[in-house]
């Protein structure tokens, strides 16, 4: 659920220029100094730059491991009849693009 909420357009131009040097939208921004706010009223002699750290490193998306490939297997499950996919296709008369050795 959302609900619009009415701020003054100074606070607005702030939480616009911090979204954007922390990849987040505007209300992300707000939400984040809200909660920024409300654990540094609950807990008044821990630092705030530290509950804003600890708040950004929690939020942050987890880099997704990426699947590990072993040429070996690979070949195991290669077969020389299958058909290549549009995107095998597509892929193969592409242009070089760097310092590709054809």
């Amino acid at each position: 659920m959302s609900t619009s909420v009415k701020i003054n357009n100074d606070l607005y131009e702030l939480a616009r220029l911090a979204a954007k040097n922390e990849r987040r939208t505007i209300a992300q921004q707000i939400e984040f100094w809200i909660k920024v706010g409300q654990v540094a009223i609950d807990n008044p002699d821990f630092p705030t730059s530290c509950i804003a750290d600890a708040l950004s490193s929690v939020s942050e998306r987890r880099a997704e491991k990426k699947p590990e490939y072993k040429l070996e297997e690979l070949l195991a499950q290669w077969n020389p009849s299958m058909k290549r996919s549009k995107e095998d296709n597509e892929w193969l008369e592409m242009r070089p693009v760097g310092k590709e050795v054809w």
